[in-house]
């Protein structure tokens, strides 16, 4: 890709008043300056909006729209990517930010004409913005793996931040745009599976994004967007042409069985926020229905660790980072 390609970040945003400031301010600290932002405000009923217009800069644009919930998610992306005048596509949630040399270190990875899809490593933050890890675990793995082996792990778990993710927008558009599942909400894992067939992902082995984990964010949906991603990896795997399904590796079976591992997961990580944000009775809940799970015992260790900690009120932040989401080998 020759010259300064042009950069278009997606930004839906909802009731972000606490973030949307930093968002925005990570944006502009860019060392990449070929760039422009498209702030999609989902009706949100605080100050985000306020907040969003009060930068005087071009390549900001914000727009508001009636709330269309998180099952309007597709429609809000492809709003903003239907706007968008950039060859490359990039994504930053409300709620999430980027380190200065973000586009500068990923923007080149596209000279390569063949690669389709780009990201790499996160750090998971709190409300206050510290860091509680970086991820995802195994990136060494995924860094030297080739393309079956990239998308056998893709079929197997979603891997790709979302906050760290550039696409070809030719690409995305080939394929539709972004893509909902009638299993989840989301609209990152499905459009994933659907670019990682029409070329390479690449993995930059740095720092893209920050991931901002709030309660608000995954009490009521984790579970459900999560065992919605895996449902999903099914029904693309059954759609997939056959010789490329059996160069992955895979079966239905072994598909199903990792769905079950995936709400589990998903149920201990519910738990863990809420331990983190003090919400004791909700982290007693979702830690006692790990248990109750024939889970590895790895899982079922951390969650009766995190359901004594409830039981006591401790708010323990080393704990918490020993309890970064575990990961099942396949």
């Amino acid at each position: 890709m020759e010259g300064h390609p042009l950069v278009s970040i997606i930004t839906p945003t909802y009731n972000h008043e606490r973030f949307i400031g930093q968002c925005i301010q990570s944006v502009l600290a860019q060392t990449y300056p070929h760039w422009e932002q498209i702030i999609v405000d989902d009706g949100s009923t605080d100050g985000t909006g306020e907040l969003a217009g009060q930068y005087d800069d071009k390549r900001i644009r914000y727009i508001r729209q009636d709330n269309m919930g998180i099952w309007g998610l597709s429609e809000t992306y492809n709003r903003a990517l239907q706007l968008s005048q950039g060859e490359l596509i990039a994504v930053l949630e409300g709620d999430d930010f980027w380190p200065p040399g973000k586009l500068e270190k990923q923007v080149p990875v596209f000279d390569n004409e063949d690669v389709i899809l780009s990201w790499g490593k996160v750090a998971t933050v709190n409300t206050k913005g510290k860091t509680l890890g970086i991820g995802p675990k195994g990136f060494k793995r995924l860094e030297n793996a080739n393309y079956m082996e990239m998308l056998r792990s893709l079929l197997i778990e979603d891997f790709i931040p979302a906050c760290t993710a550039m696409c070809r927008k030719s690409a995305l558009l080939s394929v539709g745009g972004f893509k909902r599942s009638e299993h989840t909400p989301s609209v990152d894992y499905p459009t994933w599976l659907e670019l990682s067939l029409l070329g390479e992902l690449s993995v930059v082995d740095e720092v893209l994004g920050y991931w901002r984990c709030h309660e608000q964010q995954v009490s009521s949906t984790m579970v459900m967007q999560i065992a919605g991603a895996s449902k999903h990896s099914m029904d693309f795997f059954r759609s997939m042409p056959r010789e490329l399904a059996t160069g992955v590796g895979l079966t239905l079976d072994e598909l199903l069985a990792n769905h079950q591992r995936q709400v589990t997961i998903a149920t201990f990580h519910t738990g863990r926020i809420a331990l983190i944000s003090g919400n004791w009775d909700k982290a007693k809940e979702e830690f006692g229905k790990v248990l109750s799970t024939e889970s590895p015992s790895s899982i079922r260790l951390r969650a009766l660790v995190g359901l004594v900690c409830a039981y006591c009120r401790l708010d323990l932040e080393w704990i918490a980072k020993i309890m970064r989401r575990p990961r099942f080998k396949f």
